[in-house]
């Protein structure tokens, strides 16, 4: 299956049902996700976990309304703008 933004985030919502022992407190779900990125001792585990952080990023984003295709263009624009005003460090 070859996957994109919009498939990704279907698929991602489906899984959000609240009761989640961290679905109340995404913030702190998405912390120890990253937390879980820095721990992992394999490539393989870096890869798990960092599926776990999109999907959090991906839920947030979605309760502020946004896609990952705007969050991802806003990103560009910020590291554009950071890179112009000699600030890409």
């Amino acid at each position: 299956m070859n996957m994109n933004c919009q498939l990704y985030e279907k698929m991602a919502l489906d899984f959000y049902k609240p009761g989640h022992r961290y679905y109340e407190s995404l913030f702190q779900g998405l912390r120890e996700e990253v937390e879980e990125v820095i721990e992992a001792e394999t490539s393989e585990n870096v890869l798990d976990e960092l599926g776990d952080v999109l999907w959090y990023i991906t839920i947030i984003a979605s309760g502020l309304g946004a896609s990952l295709d705007k969050v991802m263009m806003r990103n560009i624009n910020k590291l554009e703008r950071r890179t112009l005003s000699g600030k890409n460090t």
